[in-house]
């Protein structure tokens, strides 16, 4: 269904994904808000994707799919390694199946990655648990919380 003021299907929809990318884990997921459409060509499940370095280093990821949004489950990569240079920019068109997206970043450095997925679903960026052992902890951040007034 769409949003007011917003075209209906079969018009691509944006989506921007701003993240850092640290060697060997996950640092963005995201969730179709639409189950995937049925077309007999298979063209609504093509999405255009724009991976952009915005960083200072170079570091390759890919783009993954999975069926849950389970932490251990089984993963199907939707592109090859991509490798990004600073102010390097790829684009690639990926059949996605899968009701959710992650970035996985392959490379040995960390870095900064804007993604821009046009794809006729909707996609949103989920959060990550403390626990989740795919997520690098150092981008974890302690916040203090004031304590009550005595």
């Amino acid at each position: 269904m769409p949003y007011p003021g917003e075209y209906p299907n079969p018009l691509p929809r944006k989506t921007f994904v701003n993240c850092p990318v640290v060697s060997g884990y996950v640092t963005a997921r995201l969730q179709s808000q639409a189950p995937i459409p049925d077309s007999i060509s298979g063209t609504a499940q093509n999405m255009l994707c724009t991976f952009e370095n915005v960083g200072g280093t170079a570091f390759s990821v890919l783009l993954r799919e999975t069926p849950d949004r389970s932490i251990s489950g089984t993963r199907y990569n939707l592109t090859s390694p991509i490798f990004l240079v600073p102010a390097g920019q790829v684009t690639q068109t990926v059949l996605g199946k899968q009701p959710y997206l992650e970035v996985y970043c392959t490379g040995t450095t960390t870095g900064q990655l804007r993604l821009q997925i046009d794809s006729q679903r909707r996609w949103n960026e989920l959060g990550f648990g403390k626990d989740d052992p795919f997520y690098p902890p150092q981008l974890f951040q302690a916040k203090t919380v004031p304590g009550p007034l005595t």
